[in-house]
């Protein structure tokens, strides 16, 4: 018989466990009512933020790694305490499991210390592609200590991410062990049985119950329905007797006094927001600050795939009058990142005067770290600088729409603009990407599509927020 019991066990928390509940708790409860998790081990890796193996063994290429090969867990746990009890330096994919707890990090590192294996330990380490040391990446660290302390009779006091610029970042175990602890405990209140009301956050988008979970929420007339509202403002409005959007948006005076530790500007506005929802129409609050153009603008969306930590794709909408013409730079191969984003920067520089019109941060971050990687032409970087137009900050606070999110996807469709491709979104690209890689010759035109609809949306939006405030 084996010594580990992976495939007889009804629920087990994985690392997973804490990346779902922390983008929607009501994610584990679908698993539990339904399939288990449905997503293919590309959008796994995609969500979790990891890197394609070559990427990643890549940055362990100055280490001696041994890799766990099996694919079964149970055979995949004995052969990673095999490799441990024989001090093997480096462990890449190996499997750690406690009892219900499945752990696999992506790195096992041999350090010295004192522990049950002898004069040496093992510490965890993941990699991640973010540059940004997130909770969720602490709370799988924390769970892979627990496991480790159980294994080896030694728990690591530190928790590690090798991120993908080769940057190592560390934290202390100890300091999030509050944290940690309430977060498992919620995990493990989903294994028992027990469900929490709903709260409907951007990344709910993540898990592929989505739309049971927003169907659910607005069926219960949430507050957590309206776009961008805290969870400390929830609890003062029920604090203060209003427990649902429609109750918020029919308080009296009175009633919206009653509730504290809201300032009543931002009452206010979440109670127009309520109404928006309630009456499924815009509300205009004043003017949305844009410039008018009487020249050329650009119109940019980004296509990136962080599997490989690159940006395959620039699409330009160049707009002159009436006149528009779309442009897309693509790198068909990884290597011709570089070269890409040269051909993009020189076709930039020849519209360098031109207020460059986008939805969102990401193109400034992109740009941002482009410009330190590869370079730019001088006018471009000024023209990053001092001409880049966030459509979606303009209009934040003077445009209130009767929908839980502000996404270009949410807005532009609640505008009447449509998609080629119906529901697709960013991780389809990415999936377009590997295929056009694998030789499907047609998922590229897909990406471009998909790519030049994302522009035109954007300037869609732009033209309708600058022609409402101009009726106003």
């Amino acid at each position: 018989m084996a010594l580990f019991c992976y495939t007889m066990l009804m629920h087990q928390i994985t690392e997973q466990s804490f990346y779902k509940y922390v983008r929607c708790p009501s994610w584990l409860n679908h698993e539990m009512d339904g399939e288990g998790d449905l997503r293919d081990p590309l959008m796994i890796k995609l969500q979790d933020e990891g890197l394609l193996r070559e990427r990643e063994l890549d940055l362990l290429k100055d280490r001696e790694v041994t890799e766990v090969k099996s694919d079964d867990m149970d055979e995949a746990a004995q052969e990673t305490l095999e490799m441990m009890k024989r001090g093997i330096e480096t462990i890449y994919k190996g499997v750690l499991i406690k009892g219900h707890w499945v752990g696999r990090p992506d790195i096992l590192e041999k350090v010295e210390g004192d522990s049950g294996l002898g004069d040496y330990y093992y510490i965890a380490c993941d990699i991640k592609r973010s540059r940004h040391l997130k909770d969720e990446y602490k709370f799988q660290g924390s769970f892979y200590a627990d496991i480790l302390e159980k294994v080896q009779g030694m728990k690591p006091v530190q928790g590690y991410v090798l991120h993908a610029n080769g940057r190592v970042s560390s934290y202390l175990l100890e300091a999030f062990e509050t944290e940690y602890s309430l977060t498992l405990d919620g995990i493990e209140d989903i294994l028992d049985g027990k469900k929490k009301p709903h709260f409907l956050t951007s990344s709910c988008k993540q898990s592929p119950w989505f739309d049971a979970c927003q169907s659910e929420t607005l069926s219960c007339d949430s507050l957590s329905t309206i776009n961008r509202i805290w969870r400390s403002e929830i609890s003062s409005l029920i604090a203060g007797g209003i427990t649902s959007v429609t109750e918020l948006a029919n308080a009296t005076p009175d009633a919206i006094k009653q509730v504290s530790g809201v300032t009543s500007d931002r009452l206010y506005f979440l109670q127009q927001q309520a109404n928006a929802l309630i009456d499924n129409k815009v509300i205009r609050m004043g003017d949305v600050d844009l410039p008018e153009e009487d020249g050329i603008v650009l119109v940019i969306d980004i296509e990136s795939d962080p599997l490989r930590d690159l940006d395959y794709l620039f699409g330009v909408l160049v707009v002159d009058g009436q006149k528009e013409e779309y442009h897309a730079f693509t790198a068909k191969k990884p290597e011709d990142e570089e070269k890409n984003w040269h051909k993009f920067t020189a076709f930039l520089e020849q519209y360098s005067q031109a207020n460059i019109y986008h939805y969102g941060w990401y193109e400034q971050e992109v740009f941002k770290k482009k410009v330190e990687m590869y370079g730019a032409p001088e006018a471009v970087k000024e023209q990053f600088e001092k001409r880049m137009v966030d459509v979606i900050v303009a209009m934040r606070e003077k445009v209130i729409f009767p929908t839980p999110f502000y996404s270009l996807k949410d807005i532009a469709k609640h505008l009447g603009f449509k998609w080629r491709i119906a529901d697709a979104s960013g991780l389809d690209s990415v999936i377009w990407y590997q295929e056009w890689l694998a030789g499907d010759k047609s998922a590229l035109k897909d990406i471009v599509e998909y790519n030049e609809d994302d522009v035109r949306a954007t300037w869609l939006v732009r033209n309708w927020a600058l022609e409402t405030s101009e009726r106003l």
